[in-house]
């Protein structure tokens, strides 16, 4: 017979499990779905989806949400070379997040997705993106190819900020992280 604690921890465990694989779905189906017609071809909603699970799923899950549905989303698409890159850089976008989070929770104020310290993650997440792209562009083809990719990667990670920063507000509106965090 299991005791009322263990039941609990059971079901936050499985909370967790749960969360964490629908924030790879969403990151996976963002990605390769939901496409933004733009001046340099299109963009995506997944890396909304990354900021997203990196402000409420709960520490290292986000990293793990946001690397298997980045390249899950590579897979299903086409584009298996890049499964392994785009695995290590969205996992590499949690990190500004987790950081500030860090930081927020020991001052008690982690319990909206949108705050200043958040969008300040946004802005590293960005650069991470664009960073992680032009090496991972840079190994496997050549310097100018990855030169060429930076204004698009540039868009694509202000595409996924603003669309974090719409769905955060929203979110925050009707307590979600809250009702979560329950």
């Amino acid at each position: 017979m299991q005791t009322t604690k263990a039941l609990t921890k059971n079901r936050i465990d499985a909370k967790a499990i749960a969360l964490t694989a629908m924030f790879a779905a969403l990151v996976t189906a963002a990605t390769a779905f939901i496409k933004i017609p733009a001046p340099l071809g299109y963009a995506h909603a997944g890396d909304a989806m990354v900021f997203l699970g990196a402000c409420v799923l709960p520490g290292p899950l986000g990293f793990l949400a946001a690397a298997i549905g980045g390249a899950l989303a590579d897979l299903l698409s086409g584009y298996a070379v890049w499964a392994l890159p785009t695995a290590i850089i969205k996992a590499l976008n949690v990190l500004p997040f987790f950081l500030v989070r860090i930081i927020l929770r020991k001052n008690h104020k982690d319990g909206k997705i949108l705050s200043p310290a958040v969008l300040f993650a946004a802005v590293l997440s960005m650069a991470i993106t664009v960073g992680g792209y032009y090496a991972a562009n840079a190994l496997l083809y050549d310097a100018a190819a990855s030169l060429a990719e930076v204004p698009f990667n540039i868009m694509q990670a202000l595409v996924g900020s603003v669309l974090f920063t719409a769905l955060g507000l929203a979110l925050d509106a009707v307590k979600l992280k809250q009702r979560l965090m329950k």
